[in-house]
């Protein structure tokens, strides 16, 4: 999955060409907000001394500012300060029968062109300006998705943002492919799936092996196969080795045990093996088998 497994999952206000006051209205609007993108926008609520403040902290702004609060799948609207606000898609003015201007339409074209997220903020039937909002890439993503393709597996990555939000994994050489908009039950065709998030969680479950990031929700470790509590996308591909190393070690106790009764039991048959020796044997041979399990699967080298 590409948000939050291949980038942070953070998302922040990279730009915005807001005026202070309606800056501040956004923010006041969208702490009512539980969307990644209007928690980011929240946080950028001016304070006086030039900074910031976190939503939901004790500078937080009367409730009498805010008289009235709507979300919608694509934005907010509310009054605040007695002025109507509008904070989401150009699509949720067009529904208010807003005017979005052409500099705004342009604007917002050209940040989805970098795959960024631009927020448009109205005031009183029109469109005054763009937030533009990021989500940051994981500072080791490309190395881990290099390691896995390396290691002969193909590489793709689902995400339910727009095909542009994409386009930086798409034009990776390690990538094999790239799926956008896909929906939640549209990821469960994976074979194994890497992700952390609630809807996540459908996939997660379906597929052969399901890695959840430790950061993640709670919903997509408990569907996951294997969860890692470090939070490292890089641990991904000690997964990998960990299921090999399982495998090699399983077929090593099958064969010892095949080639262990393939000797004994005909030696038995003929009444070459005495019943006792065979008795002890056999019970040592399932100490060899237990003893085998317990050794570490992968050496020192290996998690470095």
């Amino acid at each position: 999955d590409k948000t939050g497994t291949l980038t942070t999952g953070e998302m922040t206000v990279i730009e915005t060409d807001l005026g202070t006051a309606l800056l501040e209205k956004a923010a006041l609007l969208e702490q009512r907000s539980s969307h990644p993108v209007g928690e980011a926008i929240a946080t950028e609520r001016p304070v006086p001394d030039g900074g910031s403040v976190e939503s939901g902290s004790d500078a937080d702004s009367p409730a009498d500012r805010v008289v009235s609060f709507d979300s919608y799948r694509n934005g907010v609207s509310g009054i605040v300060d007695g002025d109507e606000i509008i904070v989401g898609h150009p699509d949720l003015f067009r529904d208010h029968d807003w005017d979005v201007p052409a500099n705004i339409t342009d604007r917002i074209a050209n940040s989805r062109e970098t795959g960024r997220v631009p927020v448009a903020v109205g005031r009183n039937g029109t469109a005054e300006g763009v937030i533009v909002v990021g989500d940051k890439l994981r500072e080791n993503w490309d190395e881990t998705v290099a390691s896995i393709s390396d290691d002969g597996k193909d590489v793709v990555v689902l995400t339910g943002d727009d095909a542009r939000a994409a386009q930086q994994f798409r034009d990776h050489a390690a990538v094999d492919d790239v799926f956008a908009g896909v929906p939640p039950e549209g990821k469960a065709e994976t074979t194994v799936m890497v992700g952390d998030g609630t809807n996540d969680a459908p996939a997660l479950a379906a597929a052969d092996l399901g890695i959840a990031l430790g950061g993640g929700t709670a919903m997509a470790a408990d569907a996951a196969d294997v969860a890692l509590v470090d939070d490292d996308l890089a641990s991904v591909g000690t997964v990998f080795e960990l299921a090999r190393a399982t495998n090699r070690r399983v077929k090593g106790n099958i064969a010892w045990a095949f080639c262990y009764n393939a000797i004994a039991i005909p030696l038995a048959v003929i009444g070459l093996l005495n019943p006792l020796f065979a008795a002890l044997a056999m019970g040592g041979s399932s100490l060899l088998v237990v003893v085998n399990s317990t050794r570490p699967l992968l050496s020192d080298e290996d998690t470095a």
